[in-house]
């Protein structure tokens, strides 16, 4: 996989921000809940981003 690296350090960057969230919810801390919602929305963006850019290989082409 070409983005082996850029992918597990946005998935390091999910897991922060997803604890970040946990914390703002528990606190009721509504500007930072909102905040850290739309930096996990963008970092899914971009993860979803390199996996279409990877190359299919036989064995994805024929799953359902």
């Amino acid at each position: 996989m070409r983005n082996r690296e850029a992918i597990m350090k946005k998935i390091d960057s999910l897991e922060t921000n997803v604890n970040k969230l946990n914390s703002a919810l528990n606190k009721g801390n509504r500007e930072l809940y909102n905040e850290t919602f739309e930096k996990l929305m963008e970092q899914v963006s971009q993860l979803r981003t390199y996996v279409e850019s990877e190359p299919i290989t036989g064995n994805e082409l024929n799953k359902i």
